[in-house]
């Protein structure tokens, strides 16, 4: 997974490496104030897979990481649906606020990966699809 979060920029906290169990309360990244110039953009993608199932506690952690409830797309659908409005949705977002500031990045943000895809082969192929399809190199 590696190859993965390189591509899809995932902060990684410097105290993790390979080969050593996940511990929770390592503190995300500080937040960077979106009107800096040169800061960096969040878009928030979060998705239940059922109707049942609550959105809460996904914008809540996506809030936590900086992004802003304006700027999240949510949907309540499942990964076997290939076609996700909310998500293409996120991506031109994205695609417009590079086009508008192009000294900016935009980073998609997701609570977690599985909320993007099935297994590590759906995530691998929406990573490169997004290097050479992205919205505008992230």
């Amino acid at each position: 997974m590696p190859r993965l979060a390189k591509l899809l920029r995932v902060q990684t906290p410097a105290d993790r490496q390979p080969g050593q169990p996940w511990r929770p309360g390592t503190p995300p990244p500080a937040p960077v104030d979106p009107d800096t110039p040169g800061a960096d953009i969040r878009i928030g993608y979060a998705r239940c897979s059922t109707l049942g199932q609550e959105l809460d506690s996904r914008l809540d952690a996506l809030a936590k990481h900086g992004v802003p409830r304006e700027k999240v797309f949510s949907e309540k659908i499942s990964t076997r649906i290939r076609v996700r409005p909310r998500f293409e949705a996120a991506l031109a977002t994205a695609r417009d606020i590079k086009a508008h500031t192009p000294h900016c990045r935009v980073i998609p943000t997701v609570y977690q990966m599985k909320r993007l895809g099935r297994d590590a082969a759906e995530l691998t192929a929406l990573a490169d699809h997004l290097a050479a399809h992205g919205p505008g190199r992230f």
